[in-house]
């Protein structure tokens, strides 16, 4: 071989061991490059996380304060149903008490007829003169004396009970037949 063919030898080995110097430098930095990508996008996605992480807590948050919302006007509804339960218990028990007082009522206007009935059959000629005993189913109710709540007498008591019926023998000016 000859000088100049071993020196093209030498000069191609030299550019080829350039060459895979170079080759090797670049497969260097691509993948230096390729791990910061990797670096760079497993960071982004470990912020994407903790951005999602903050989002499901204040999610969390908000839909903790919904349930408690819920339970706070639930438990107002039922205190009302329960007032409304009570006030229509004693709406029942305040109708029943007037149906009794009505009943009570009536008992004491019979009563009160019967009453009259016996005082005329005993005075027939004063009652039925002077027009002083009025008949109690002559008498408009609404004109009635009403018994009140504080009223300790009975109805048919509260009329006369005082002495001043003109037949009552308490009476100072009473006549006796």
């Amino acid at each position: 071989m000859d000088g100049m063919t071993v020196l093209w030898i030498v000069v191609a080995l030299a550019v080829l061991v350039i060459l895979v110097a170079l080759i090797a430098g670049a497969s260097k930095t691509s993948s230096k490059r390729r791990a910061e990508h990797q670096r760079q996008q497993a960071e982004a996605q470990r912020q994407e996380a903790y951005e999602k992480e903050q989002e499901s807590r204040i999610a969390a948050a908000h839909a903790e304060r919904q349930h408690a919302a819920a339970d706070e006007v639930d438990a107002r509804a039922k205190r009302a149903q329960a007032e409304s339960e009570e006030k229509a218990a004693e709406a029942r028990r305040l109708s029943a008490g007037a149906t009794e007082r009505r009943e009570a009522a009536k008992t004491a206007d019979r009563e009160a007829d019967k009453h009259h009935s016996e005082a005329a059959a005993k005075m027939p000629d004063h009652g039925a003169e002077e027009g002083n005993m009025p008949h109690a189913g002559d008498v408009p109710n609404a004109a009635r004396p009403q018994p009140t709540e504080t009223d300790a007498r009975p109805a048919a008591e509260s009329h006369w009970a005082d002495g001043n019926h003109p037949h009552d023998p308490r009476r100072p000016n009473h006549t006796k037949q």
